[in-house]
């Protein structure tokens, strides 16, 4: 969608809100304009619902990447479920960004999940899963008064992030509840201020977590670099 703003003189036209009712559309993409996100993304792979919690570990950080390995008695070989990269974004007419992307398997040529941009000093963020764009503001919310409560809307998928809990390391422990308020998943990332070499970041996921992997998976990174971000 394509979009043609009026900026009054306190408009920044860099802001992550939603358009103003001054704006208008295109005519050639105005078609666009109402499409809602799909439920799951185009190819949505369903991973395989296990009896018990498995828990996830992220690989270290290695040529702008990293990968997502499943539990050694799953998979002894280890091969990466996910290729996690990050890019810096240089565009001269857009604040310094980065953009996370996240693609199946152990290349760059796997199958594309999503990716999101989050500016650096800005609030400017867009996500994409499948073919489907949007800004970040319309699907992660703050929740509640805390700025470590998060809540993700996709579509029919509703994602609560609750990240208040620090262990005794230093590290953010991430609860993911679903609709039902029920526990689906938790995600430790290495402590923000410790000391070299950190602790692998784990991502827990219940059994009926599963069938919403990448939607917990891009929502986790995503409250991440929210929660580093504002640190």
């Amino acid at each position: 969608m394509v979009i043609v703003p009026h900026f009054g003189d306190d408009d920044d036209p860099f802001t992550d809100q939603l358009p103003s009712p001054t704006e208008t559309l295109l005519p050639d993409y105005a078609t666009e304009a109402n499409v809602p996100p799909p439920a799951l993304p185009p190819n949505y792979v369903l991973t395989q619902r296990p009896t018990r919690p498995r828990i996830y570990t992220f690989s270290s950080w290695s040529n702008d990447s990293m990968f997502l390995l499943p539990p050694r008695d799953v998979d002894a070989t280890l091969t990466p479920m996910y290729n996690i990269s990050v890019a810096l974004n240089l565009n001269p007419f857009a604040p310094l960004s980065y953009v996370t992307t996240v693609r199946r398997g152990i290349d760059d040529d796997g199958e594309f999940v999503g990716e999101f941009e989050l500016a650096v000093m800005h609030s400017r963020a867009f996500l994409k899963m499948g073919e489907h764009s949007t800004r970040m503001s319309s699907v992660l919310k703050k929740e509640g008064h805390s700025p470590r409560k998060f809540l993700w809307e996709y579509g029919n998928v509703k994602l609560h992030w609750d990240c208040r809990t620090t262990l005794d390391d230093g590290s953010p422990l991430c609860i993911c509840s679903d609709r039902r308020s029920q526990q689906i998943a938790s995600f430790v990332p290495p402590p923000l201020d410790a000391s070299p070499p950190l602790p692998a970041a784990t991502l827990t996921v219940f059994p009926d977590g599963h069938e919403l992997f990448d939607h917990i998976l891009l929502s986790a990174l995503v409250v991440e670099r929210k929660i580093t971000l504002s640190f």
